[in-house]
């Protein structure tokens, strides 16, 4: 009878999780005493493994790679940011001060506010996006000079 021997696939499968293995393997290991031996081994070297302490470093890693990071500098993205701030609200006040006598006026035309919200809305999201592509931009950047 020609026995062909299991490979160390099966005989792994086999040590870690006996039960769920095929039968044919099960069967083998039962019969071949070379297949058993390494069995036996793996076993070993698998209870070997698990009573090994938990490695564990001397130092404080953590620490140590936030030492190694380069340190964020001060850039003037908020400078560019409050100034679009103070514009914005400088024009809402602005224009509320210009139009207060004339709040009641502006709402009896309202297809005509209404095409100013568009627009005013429209500006205002692709400025939006305009800031945040520039934001992104210099993200960029700054990875690219590392």
């Amino acid at each position: 009878m020609v026995t062909k021997h299991l490979t160390d696939d099966e005989v792994q499968q086999y040590a870690v999780d006996k039960p769920n293995c095929e039968i044919r393997i099960a069967e083998h290991v039962h019969l071949c005493e070379k297949c058993r031996t390494k069995v036996e081994v793996y076993q070993l070297l698998i209870t070997g493994i698990k009573r090994q302490p938990q490695p564990a470093f001397d130092f404080d890693l953590s620490e140590a790679v936030l030492k190694q990071l380069p340190v964020p500098k001060a850039s003037g993205d908020r400078l560019l940011t409050w100034a679009l701030i103070f514009i914005g609200v400088g024009f809402f006040a602005g224009a509320a001060y210009y139009f207060h006598s004339y709040l009641a006026i502006m709402f009896e035309g309202v297809a005509t506010i209404l095409i100013y919200l568009i627009v005013i809305s429209a500006i205002t999201i692709i400025g939006g996006l305009v800031f945040d592509m520039y934001k992104k931009y210099q993200r960029e950047m700054k990875v690219l000079d590392l």
